[in-house]
């Protein structure tokens, strides 16, 4: 008997927060997968910042993405769903993670990796008049404002103040950091009486009280030489507007004040129940467990080791995440955990702003260029080490001589099929099945004698019609929830192109085999997410169908009534109208670009911002401007849905190439050659644009051929109602909202794009 291989998920692991520690188990599960096993990381920050690097990007020697590393290729690198969300609590009794914005997710086990904060959170009037390092997204935007402030003060001839509490390398290495990029934005030659004041505060007798003397020593002598002053046991006690205060009520006034105090973490680990140091972190044993729930493993600055305390530093988080993703898949399979010993001193790189640095361990100093060489060696090395991937390729599984040369590669070519409305069947096979099947002569099936329309049309009394429409899509991200909400989204908008409002649903899911818990699991998050879509479109759903499949997929049969003189179709252009198109192209590229690992965060979240958006006000926009013709915009991308509207009358447009909306990124990702599997079947109609060898160039000529999931509306406006109807579609939150083209004939001797 022919084995089988199947690989049902049973486990499921969250990764919480996206720190160094962390980075770390995601290469891992890349590298090395683990069959069975379901990953989930959530993450308040998804382009996440390397803190060894921020003061050469306050220096101005790197740029932002250069410091960050985007956790969305290294999660679908590593099969793991990726899920922005900030976790403010955890049921340990249920294992249930409780979310703010989304349903609970449940977990077998767990793996903290928050990070910390400055520990002057916690002084009174922090949070109202200074600002903390950590987290680094947040200071890095109040950064950019003190310098431009800073900057326009010293332009105007007025001095500057910066006050920095704390005693530790961050405040050194931001002192420094922030000096040079001031002074060299400015021209500013001279430490001494330079209009950019920096004074560094600590409670402690000693900067640097961690490092060796020699360290100490010539820390306080550069600071000295860069006349940035240091104020040493002056224990900041309060905070209030331009004014630090120390416990003896001394006053220090600045224009901006920063602190890079001690570590600390957010009270929610404790409250979950969690055993806590005493240094008030999450303790956890040598396998980097917790010890008081075995099913939990923390690392990195939230978590202490017990008996081996070792000072909050990325140097040891790092140090942790190897042996932290080998426990966790030895957990995960039921294998003995293997102990973790901590160095008892790490090297610890001093960036001085200036391509130089120190280098400090134990005793060790030395300093200068080759130090700062060293440091950004080192960090370089980690940023490319979760930024670069192997090329993901899939592999043909044919037998030898079942097909020519030419017919397997361009099989290969796209063998790496795509979800979403990019896995349709190409529009031609579709017809040519079609034609096959015998026509329905029904009287009362209004839309028998045409494929073209959008849901099919069943007349009722009284000049009312019911609209059915049917889709079904496999899953283009790993996040049921989010997943359902855009399929409803895209499902519901047949009946929205034919000016129609959404009465009900029944659903048609498919959840791959797994065990009870988490197939329970994924139904239940795809469930609410097309319920909370349904609400939010004031459509009931009415029943459905549920099966095992090879991939997660969600679909809808939806229900419209309307009145049959109002709706909406895709014949009705008139000489004069403008098309107006609702959101902008590019979902098919994107998401063909992030399967092969090579689509950035924002790129992706923009698109699913996009998609989340339902077409019914846009319907509803459109009826109410007299549009005379509407489509909405799918699987076979702009051209072809276009070219449906124009074949029954023969009609010609002519089209703005350059007004076409791009998503961000999208135009990156085609000209990188990254198109959807379904994409040069759809391409095929460029051989019907009147001038189309004039556009190969263009970047936007292939997004009309981009197959598009939860896309917009395509609709005719007469010319007197396109402005308000543009302004109507903007205000309603449709940014992209484009007129792009007008029609230029009807009944000519074939229908035609014409490219402007």
């Amino acid at each position: 008997m022919k084995n089988q291989n199947i690989s049902p998920e049973v486990k499921h692991l969250v990764l919480i927060g996206g720190g160094h520690s962390h980075l770390f188990v995601l290469k891992q599960l890349g590298m090395n997968p683990v069959p069975g096993l379901r990953t989930t990381l959530i993450s308040r920050d998804i382009n996440t910042p390397y803190s060894g690097s921020l003061p050469g990007h306050i220096s101005g020697l790197y740029e932002y993405d250069d410091i960050h590393i985007d956790l969305r290729p290294l999660a679908q690198f590593a099969g793991v769903s990726l899920i922005q969300e900030q976790i403010s609590d955890i049921d340990l009794s249920t294992k249930t993670i409780r979310c703010n914005n989304r349903p609970d997710i449940e977990f077998d086990f767990i793996s903290l990796n928050i990070g910390s904060r400055p520990d002057a959170v916690k002084i009174p009037g922090a949070a109202e008049h200074a600002i903390g390092i950590k987290p680094i997204d947040k200071f890095l935007q109040e950064w950019n404002r003190i310098s431009t402030d800073a900057i326009s003060r010293i332009e105007s001839r007025s001095d500057y103040s910066m006050l920095i509490v704390g005693g530790g390398p961050a405040s050194v290495e931001f002192a420094l950091a922030a000096q040079q990029k001031i002074h060299k934005e400015l021209k500013i030659k001279k430490y001494q009486d330079s209009p950019f004041r920096i004074r560094i505060v600590s409670a402690d007798s000693k900067l640097l009280s961690t490092h060796n003397s020699r360290v100490q020593e010539y820390i306080a002598a550069e600071l000295s030489r860069r006349a940035i002053e240091v104020k040493l046991n002056f224990r900041v006690e309060k905070f209030e507007a331009g004014t630090a205060i120390s416990e003896n009520e001394s006053r220090m006034d600045a224009d901006s004040m920063i602190f890079a105090t001690g570590a600390s973490i957010p009270e929610w680990p404790a409250n979950c129940g969690l055993d806590m140091s005493d240094d008030g972190f999450i303790k956890v044993n040598d396998f980097l467990q917790s010890t008081s729930h075995e099913f939990v493993f923390a690392a990195g600055d939230a978590a202490t080791i017990h008996k081996e305390p070792r000072p909050k530093s990325g140097v040891y988080a790092v140090r942790q995440g190897k042996p932290l993703a080998e426990n966790l898949i030895r957990y995960a399979t039921s294998k003995k955990l293997k102990p973790f010993t901590p160095q008892k001193h790490a090297l610890a790189l001093i960036n001085m702003g200036n391509k130089t640095a120190i280098a400090s361990r134990n005793k060790l100093f030395f300093q200068g260029r080759s130090a700062w060489h060293l440091k950004d060696s080192i960090d370089s090395r980690f940023l490319k080490n979760f930024s670069q991937f192997p090329e993901m390729n899939s592999v043909l599984n044919v037998a030898e001589g079942l097909m020519d040369k030419e017919s397997k590669d361009e099989l290969q070519q796209h063998a790496m099929r795509c979800a979403g409305c990019g896995a349709k069947v190409s529009g031609s096979i579709l017809d040519e099945t079609l034609d096959l099947l015998p026509k329905t002569d029904s009287a009362d099936i209004l839309s028998s004698g045409s494929r073209i329309e959008d849901a099919a049309v069943i007349s009722l009394e009284k000049n009312r019609v019911l609209l059915q429409s049917v889709d079904q899509i496999k899953a283009f991200i790993n996040d049921p929830w989010l997943f359902a909400r855009i399929a409803t989204n895209h499902c519901l908008s047949d009946i929205y192109a034919m000016g129609a409002e959404a009465h009900s649903a029944l659903a048609v899911v498919g959840v791959p085999l797994a065990s009870k818990k988490l197939i329970r699991s994924q139904l239940s998050e795809l469930m609410l997410g097309c319920a909370e879509a349904l609400k939010e479109n004031e459509c009931s759903l009415i029943g459905g169908h549920s099966s095992e499949t090879s991939e997660l997929q969600f679909g809808l049969s939806v229900n419209g009534f309307a009145e049959k003189d109002g709706l909406l179709s895709k014949e009705g252009m008139n000489i004069g109208d403008v098309l107006i198109l609702t959101k902008a192209l590019g979902t098919g590229t994107l998401f063909a670009a992030d399967m092969r690992y090579k689509a950035k965060h924002v790129w992706i979240n923009n698109a699913l911002e996009q998609m989340l958006i339902s077409n019914r006000l846009s319907s509803q926009c459109f009826v109410q401007h007299k549009a005379t013709s509407c489509t909405d915009v799918t699987g076979f991308g702009l051209a072809g849905h276009l070219f449906e509207m124009l074949e029954t009358r023969s009609i010609e447009v002519e089209m703005n190439l350059s007004e076409i909306p791009a998503l961000s990124g999208a135009l990156d990702t085609l000209q990188q050659g990254i198109i959807s599997s379904l994409h040069k079947d759809n391409s095929v109609l460029a051989r019907d644009i009147y001038n189309s060898e004039a556009f190969l160039k263009d970047p936007k000529f292939d997004l009309l051929f981009d197959p598009q999931t939860s896309g917009g509306l395509l609709a005719s406006v007469p010319i007197e109602e396109a402005e308000n109807c543009l302004k109507k579609l903007h205000s309603l939150g449709l940014a992209d909202a484009t007129i792009i083209g007008r029609v230029s004939k009807v009944n000519a001797a074939l229908p035609a794009i014409i490219l402007r």
